[in-house]
């Protein structure tokens, strides 16, 4: 089996296996917290509580972007198509993206109503705080053990933060509901539902700005673009590197093109270069996917950089630019 398709063929079925992995445990998730939301919301208005109503609220949020990122994850298990020929992985960073947008407005908005809380305290009722949310840090730290394991999808990776964050939160609001059973002191729970909104904005925001690098197709950060220029003249065969681009279609799914100029002269001699470079790409970098132009001398003409591709008919070949490399954004 040929390197490429070897890679192409085990990307696939981990990511395919990865999917349903992570639809199956969203979806126990969506369940768990639609429950679990339920009794923080009736908690916080019977008790009187702005960090466990904040809290409470904050699953609603976590409701509709596990939602979103289930129907991402389902959206994204299907095959490619005639119209969409790399299929609908690109949903994954979508829908990703969305639900934590939608954390970054319930991270503000708790932030807001905890400064309010902490102007004007309200008496709460801290051994009710203390047992509602005791119940949702048992579940939330389950679901982030098990969603821990997922982290290699986009939405699963989302869900695994905002289950860490509903733990932290439950875990700082059993805090509060000690201080205030001891001492009364109810600004603690106002100062708490900052603290929260804090982690659940600040953690949302990461999490969006990753998906909009991946949305603008930069090259991952682990991946440095002169060491693969250096990898791929490494090889004997190579003698010059053009038009190279690395982007990521998902958050594990990396994308490679170059042009390669190459001393071999026959068709099989270049199938046995382009069999190499894919094996080197997959096996020191983790791309998988990998389309290769083999030329006999290294050119960077202007069809590389020009928008207009029929502007190469009648441009001479000593009007081009020198060789170099051009790197995707």
């Amino acid at each position: 089996m040929p390197a490429n398709h070897s890679a192409n063929h085990h990307t696939s079925h981990h990511f395919h296996d990865t999917l349903a992995s992570s639809e199956r445990i969203i979806r126990y998730g969506i369940l768990l917290t639609f429950v679990v939301f339920g009794l923080k919301i009736a908690g916080g208005f019977l008790t009187g509580s702005l960090a466990l109503m904040s809290d409470g609220w904050h699953l609603g949020g976590d409701l509709v972007t596990l939602l979103l990122s289930w129907w991402g994850v389902k959206q994204s298990s299907k095959p490619a198509t005639r119209r969409h020929t790399f299929g609908m992985y690109r949903v994954e960073i979508l829908t990703a993206f969305l639900a934590n947008l939608i954390f970054i407005a319930v991270g503000l908005f708790i932030i807001y109503e905890g400064y309010q809380q902490y102007l004007n305290p309200n008496p709460v009722s801290g051994a009710w705080v203390f047992g509602i949310t005791l119940l949702g840090l048992v579940i939330y730290t389950a679901l982030t053990y098990l969603m821990g394991r997922e982290k290699d999808n986009m939405n699963a990776k989302s869900a695994w933060l905002h289950f860490l964050g509903d733990a932290l939160s439950s875990l700082a609001v059993l805090v509060g509901a000690v201080v205030i059973y001891y001492t009364g002191w109810y600004q603690i729970d106002g100062i708490l539902s900052v603290l929260i909104g804090l982690v659940i904005a600040a953690a949302a925001a990461k999490m969006a700005w990753d998906g909009v690098k991946i949305l603008l197709e930069a090259a991952p950060n682990h991946i440095q673009t002169d060491q693969v220029e250096k990898a791929l003249l490494g090889l004997p065969e190579i003698t010059g590197v053009t038009d190279l681009h690395i982007w990521a279609l998902t958050q594990n799914q990396i994308m490679m093109s170059c042009h390669l100029a190459v001393t071999v002269t026959t068709i099989e001699e270049g199938e046995q270069v382009i069999r190499k470079v894919h094996e080197l790409m997959w096996t020191r970098f983790g791309i998988g996917h990998t389309t290769i132009q083999l030329e006999t001398q290294s050119c960077n003409t202007c069809y590389h950089h020009e928008v207009r591709l029929d502007h190469c008919q009648t441009c001479p070949v000593t009007h081009c630019p020198p060789s170099g490399i051009s790197a995707g954004a």
